[in-house]
């Protein structure tokens, strides 16, 4: 099966949509939800209506590994170059997605452009006097809670407008803020504010 169906192998995604992702290797896949894994899996391969329908060992989804299922993979079907993702959930029935390949990461049109963090090193501080952060080798530190980063930039680009993402591509937000961008030697990010406006805070590092 691996020679036999290689249009099958790489992502796939609803174009422009974070949602559902759907990675295929060989006979194995990788179902996601906002790129966290919700399903791994082996699958077999029949022939049907002009298309390929894969037959999925394992169908239940859940947001943790052995944790509760919330939905059942009932059908994936490849033809003319989509792939018909269809899931039931208990409570509000079925549910149909068409999916395309991508060259998409899980962290999107982004590349990982990591050589940017010995820009990073050091202690940074921003205008209005509080959460400063510090970021050494490839973990930010900010108010007591680490965590690892990538410097992503977008894909093709040559690269004077970075995104600092958490190692895990399925976080898109730290402690209220969104992704911190990098650009001018500032990190500039946002406060997550409901019904309210956009505070910025603009982080430049401390001189040693």
């Amino acid at each position: 099966m691996f020679k036999k169906y290689p249009q099958l192998n790489g992502a796939w995604e609803e174009p422009g949509v974070i949602g559902n992702r759907i990675e295929i290797e060989g006979s194995k896949i990788v179902i996601l939800w906002r790129n966290s894994p919700t399903l791994e899996t082996g699958f077999s391969v029949s022939e049907e209506d002009g298309g390929l329908l894969l037959k999925l060992k394992k169908t239940g989804l859940s947001y943790t590994t052995g944790g509760a299922e919330y939905a059942n993979v009932t059908r994936i079907f490849y033809k003319d170059e989509k792939l018909e993702f269809v899931k039931y959930f208990p409570i509000t029935g079925e549910s149909k997605d068409v999916l395309k390949k991508t060259a998409n990461s899980r962290y999107g049109n982004y590349e990982i452009c990591d050589e940017i963090l010995k820009e990073l090193q050091g202690e940074w501080e921003n205008e209005r006097g509080y959460m400063d952060l510090t970021i050494k080798k490839d973990v930010m530190t900010m108010n007591g809670d680490s965590r690892k980063i990538h410097v992503l930039k977008p894909a093709g680009e040559s690269g004077e407008r970075y995104v600092i993402a958490d190692h895990d591509p399925s976080v898109y937000e730290w402690r209220g803020l969104t992704r911190f961008e990098y650009y001018g030697g500032v990190l500039h990010t946002n406060m997550i504010i409901c019904d309210g406006p956009t505070v910025t805070l603009n982080f430049t590092k401390k001189k040693s």
